[in-house]
């Protein structure tokens, strides 16, 4: 899971790393443009509701934060036609695609997870967990976990997953619940490396 994950942003990567001009220039505002929010978000969308663990991470990197970078090279390609704007239009449309899936209170806690800011991500989870949309209300509870094992509280992670396997279909006893949390928590330190943010919290 965590190579998979690695190789597929790292792929991606070395490949936008040789963009010059305006084609460079755009790549890395991709990059840093708020992708961290789309890289976690789309990681977890993916691994949450997409099925096979594999599957989710090579989907998650391209559809996520390194999609960010890539997008960025192909509008500074065309950088006579494109403007500024047209491409963080475009930044926008990817995030808004993953907002919809998991609800923006799940969305902004996994993007201040990221980030480290746990006090956030827990008032995001709880907020999460209160929508009438299922799929909001599960994201929520498993940015509840993950919030959790990130503090390195994994009994107050694990003390959660009644609830989940109640409300996820995809999660049918503890040992599913506890192979997904690792997974989450694997890709959420990878990402953080990749944004040269700190893999592990302070």
């Amino acid at each position: 899971m965590r190579f998979a994950v690695l190789a597929t942003v790292l792929g991606l990567s070395a490949a936008v790393s040789g963009c010059t001009g305006k084609t460079g220039e755009y790549a890395g505002q991709g990059a840093g443009l708020g992708a961290i929010s789309g890289a976690v978000g789309g990681f977890v969308t993916a691994a949450i509701f997409g099925g096979n663990p594999v599957e989710a991470a090579a989907r998650s990197a391209v559809y996520g934060g390194a999609a960010g970078a890539t997008a960025g090279a192909i509008s500074g390609a065309s950088a006579d036609a494109a403007t500024k704007e047209s491409f963080e239009a475009a930044q926008k449309e990817k995030r808004d695609r993953i907002q919809a899936k998991i609800g923006d209170d799940a969305f902004a806690g996994l993007t201040a997870l990221a980030k480290c800011d746990h006090a956030s991500a827990a008032t995001n989870a709880a907020t999460a967990q209160s929508a009438s949309n299922p799929d909001f209300a599960i994201a929520g509870l498993w940015l509840e976990a993950l919030n959790y094992s990130d503090q390195g509280q994994e009994d107050r992670a694990r003390a959660l997953y009644p609830d989940i396997i109640a409300k996820d279909p995809n999660i049918a006893d503890d040992t599913a619940a506890e192979q997904r949390r690792r997974e989450l928590a694997d890709g959420l330190s990878e990402i953080r490396g990749e944004y040269d943010l700190p893999k592990v919290c302070a």
